[in-house]
């Protein structure tokens, strides 16, 4: 089935599906731009519109977590990104002026080969993107703005359709006299009466609305943005300057009695500064006070921070203002067939970060099983709600973001002293950094997404730990590619095609069947059984389910569904006997793929004892997450598998949540 052909016949008032857009993505910044490519890869045509006539010159982004370069592998896309960002790999904390003390900024190099961030300023995110859109041949729809959207409900999901009329001036652009462009406010377009405009109609199965944290689709449909707009107030500058204050990393100034400032390095030797600038006065005007605002009293506030060190403006590009909002929509799907994502479904203090990467993994969550929808491989009333497990994700950047500004804003000599004591301590102190180290949760390397109709705990009789639950991120280890040649050879040699268990992840719109053989492979019997299993699912699931559209993810089958990888414990050919990994190496069932989990920490990191036991198989989702595991890996757990594949994808006989 099509795309275009998802759709049943429609009624006399509707669009024809032959005139109907599969997806219309409303935004045109870094999350619309990565939701329309990654439905481009999947073969789903959409249409993308932006309010500006250009990408943004600024950047309120300037970091790229771990979680979101992950992604970025999966979709292909990764190269660009590490070519034109730098690695954050420490913090330099300054105390009343002068240098104290640089701490590394403690990744996770065990689960993933990224373990730090990247700076990389919004702009160029948001211009590498269009840059890999355009080469699939799509071009952002710029200056133009919506006006208003509907969804125009037929008695089915099928002939039920998004209804939105959007328009574009025939001069100038769409900004309005005296406009709000402060960061993080809430308001209206002003009407411009007095400018002449191109209206159109656009009819589409779904929208994705990615416009912004004032989002007009969120202010159209009456969905709550419930939350708070904090008292404090921020200044922000980018430029050039002339200081000795070190930048090659995040860079923190503190003092006994001032608010904080922090400094980022950006591209071509200009800088980010950010101060807190204190609580809002009584009927203070932000906005106001921001366009008053000059460089040089911006300069001799920052002078006052860093003092008895230096800092002059030599160039400025952006000075801005914001009040922090921390706010959630009340609901990211509207009727199932609109779905907020990014600065629309939730906004909060740039601290920490959260922001953009957060809106990254709304975009990577709901683009397949939008085109699983369109495909016919779903039940759109049962996958798509599922996209509201990004809430709680929502929540907890806010969280994190909340905890990193009250640390960053909090004043006074006890505050000062106990920064002082982290700084000089933590790096060798374990138990002081494991207590106040957040960048697992900056990293966004923990997030487990609730149990839901895709996520679905197997039948084993003993729940496994948090960690190894359905919903988790994939975890991320070392394996070694095993074929005939590497049998005989150590896995402790050099040269031992090792490499890391994501690589085998990439794909947008693939099912990744993971078997933990652990010892079975040590048994011919056991190692012919498992064979067996494999080769007759694999051929029923693909004989079953197919995606008619061209994945366009690197795999040379483009329909393909299902890519099954079997990692067997660590072994040594002089001392364990190899007969029946041999044999199935042997055989190639299936794809072939098998892997040797060279210290077992993989197998663990799923749950699994790599060293002994029946090990077990885990269904990794098309988005890297962990949908379904079961315990074993022989006849019982691939019909426990082959019943979790029935129950989600259309044309199964499985039992529905």
């Amino acid at each position: 089935m099509t795309a275009a052909a998802s759709s049943s016949p429609s009624s006399p008032n509707s669009p024809t599906p032959t005139n109907m857009l599969p997806v219309l993505i409303v935004g045109g910044g870094p999350v619309g731009l990565f939701e329309a490519l990654l439905l481009t890869k999947l073969g789903i045509p959409v249409r993308i519109i932006e309010r500006e006539y250009s990408v943004s010159p600024y950047s309120k982004a300037l970091g790229l977590a771990a979680r979101s370069l992950e992604i970025f592998r999966f979709a292909g896309v990764i190269d660009p990104f590490l070519e034109k960002g730098s690695p954050i790999t420490n913090i330099n904390f300054y105390s009343a002026g002068n240098y104290f003390a640089s701490m590394p900024i403690v990744g996770t190099p065990e689960d993933t080969e990224y373990c730090y961030g990247l700076f990389l300023e919004q702009k160029a995110t948001s211009e590498i993107l269009r840059d890999d859109l355009a080469k699939l041949g799509v071009k952002v729809d710029y200056g133009w703005e919506l006006l208003d959207t509907k969804v125009v409900e037929s008695g089915s999901h099928d002939s039920t359709y998004v209804e939105t009329t959007i328009r574009r001036a025939l001069s100038g652009d769409n900004t309005a006299p005296g406009e709000n462009l402060v960061i993080g406010i809430v308001d209206q377009h002003t009407e411009q009466k007095d400018k002449e405009y191109e209206t159109e109609v656009v009819r589409s199965k779904y929208m994705v609305a990615c416009d912004g944290g004032r989002s007009t689709v969120r202010h159209k449909l009456n969905i709550k943005f419930p939350g708070r707009t904090l008292l404090s107030k921020t200044f922000m500058w980018d430029g050039i300057a002339e200081t000795d204050i070190l930048i090659d990393g995040v860079t923190v100034i503190s003092n006994p009695n001032k608010p904080a400032m922090h400094l980022f390095p950006l591209s071509h030797g200009t800088i980010r500064v950010q101060l807190e600038a204190g609580v809002m006065e009584d009927g203070e005007d932000l906005a106001e006070t921001t366009k008053n605002l000059t460089i040089d009293q911006f300069e001799a506030m920052a002078r006052d921070r860093v003092y008895p060190a230096t800092f002059n403006i030599k160039e400025t590009s952006w000075l801005t203002g914001f009040r922090v909002n921390e706010r959630r929509a009340e609901h990211f799907v509207y009727k199932n067939h609109i779905f907020l994502a990014g600065d629309a479904a939730h906004i909060h203090s740039p601290a920490g970060g959260q922001g953009m990467n957060t809106g990254l993994q709304d975009a990577h969550n709901l683009a397949w099983k939008i085109a699983f929808t369109l495909q016919g491989l779903v039940d759109p009333e049962l996958v798509l709600p599922t996209y509201a497990e990004r809430e709680p994700m929502a929540d907890r950047s806010i969280e994190v973001s909340s905890a990193i500004l009250q640390r960053n804003q909090t004043i006074g000599y006890g505050s000062h002293y106990m920064k002082l004591a982290f700084f000089s301590l933590a790096p060798y102190v374990l138990n002081i950094f494991r207590k106040f180290n957040i960048t697992p949760d900056v990293a966004m390397l923990k997030l487990r997404y609730v149990e839901n109709y895709i996520n679905r705990p197997g039948p084993s009789k003993t729940q496994p730990k948090d960690d190894h639950q359905v919903g988790i991120r994939a975890r991320c280890g070392v394996i070694r590619a095993i074929d005939s040649t590497t049998l005989s050879t150590p896995s402790t040699t050099n040269n031992n095609k090792s490499f890391r268990l994501h690589e085998l992840l990439v794909g947008l719109g693939r099912f990744h069947i993971l078997v933990f053989a652990s010892t079975a492979l040590n048994s011919p019997t056991e190692a012919k059984q498992l064979a067996a299993h494999l080769e007759h699912y694999q051929s029923a699931w693909r004989g079953r389910w197919t995606y008619s559209g061209n994945l366009n993810d690197g795999f040379k089958d483009e329909h393909d569904l299902f890519k099954i990888s079997v990692l067997t414990g660590p072994y040594q050919s002089t001392t364990h006997d190899t007969a029946g990994l041999e044999m199935f190496v042997a055989k190639a069932a299936g794809d072939g793929r098998v892997y040797e989990d060279i210290e077992a920490k993989v197998h663990a990191k799923f749950g699994f004892d790599g060293k002994k036991g029946s090990g077990g198989i885990v269904v990794v989702r098309p988005d890297a997450h962990v949908g379904y595991r079961v315990e074993g890996s022989q006849a019982q757990a691939w019909e426990e598998v082959d019943r979790y594949f029935s129950a989600i994808l259309v044309g199964g006989k499985g039992a529905r949540l």
